[in-house]
């Protein structure tokens, strides 16, 4: 399975400063580059303040091409502004591609993530080179022995609401959890087009389908009901 990478983060280079695709393979072109950076966060935009939190990512570029990306703090800022940075390492891939992973974009995560892709990097490339991941099955059945099965009522909500609407899911303990579980009910011709992210804070230019708050505010909510995001509550007693 040959992929395509390209990183986003906080940085100063010859192209631009602040946050920007700030590296990419020969593969990822200009349109691509361009929907990659709308789709990437920028500062303090993961919903948990731990160092060790991270999102994953998953979505369109257009009808062939799709994302995979993960989301994790870096070091401080390089403008001292305050805060850490966020890095975002991105896979680009034909999403025709997923079939040898059941449509399934958590398998190629915890593939990715197993052989050392979509972490922290020591410091940001100027060039990236394509990857070549397997492409094989044992990648699904380590994702799917991490998965749990969850709340039945639960993910039987998100399936049905998944296909009218997008959905926040609030006060879930393990968004990725809950996503691999939904996976796992999904058809396979639903599973590649279901955008997620597992710990990004909602944005107008990220309309992921599922994504996940611990909490959230009464004024936050009316504005999801004003986009049309239906809110799901999840006890905490059955939050995965």
């Amino acid at each position: 399975m040959l992929v395509e990478q390209a990183l986003f983060t906080s940085a100063l280079t010859q192209q631009a400063r602040g946050y920007h695709l700030v590296a990419r393979s020969s593969g990822v072109t200009d349109g691509m580059a361009k929907t990659l950076a709308m789709w990437s966060p920028t500062h303090d935009s993961l919903t948990q303040p731990h160092l060790s939190a991270d999102s994953i990512n998953f979505f369109q570029l257009d009808q062939d091409w799709s994302a995979l990306t993960r989301t994790v703090r870096g070091e401080s800022e390089y403008s001292n502004r305050g805060g850490l940075r966020l890095e975002t390492n991105i896979l680009v891939f034909r999403t025709s591609q997923l079939s040898t992973h059941d449509y399934n974009p958590l398998s190629v995560a915890a593939l990715a993530l197993a052989l050392g892709h979509l972490r922290l990097r020591a410091q940001a490339p100027r060039l990236l080179d394509s990857l070549q991941l397997p492409s094989s099955a044992w990648a699904t059945r380590i994702h799917e022995a991490k998965s749990a099965d969850g709340d039945e009522d639960t993910i039987t909500k998100l399936i049905r609401l998944t296909s009218q609407s997008r959905v926040m899911v609030v006060g879930a303990e393990s968004p990725r959890k809950v996503v691999g579980t939904l996976l796992q009910r999904l058809p396979a011709d639903r599973r590649a087009g279901l955008t997620f992210s597992t710990g990004l804070r909602p944005s107008l230019h990220r309309p992921f389908r599922v994504q996940f708050l611990p909490q959230l505010s009464e004024n936050l909510r009316e504005k999801m009901a004003a986009a049309g995001i239906i809110c799901l509550d999840v006890e905490r007693s059955l939050a995965m």
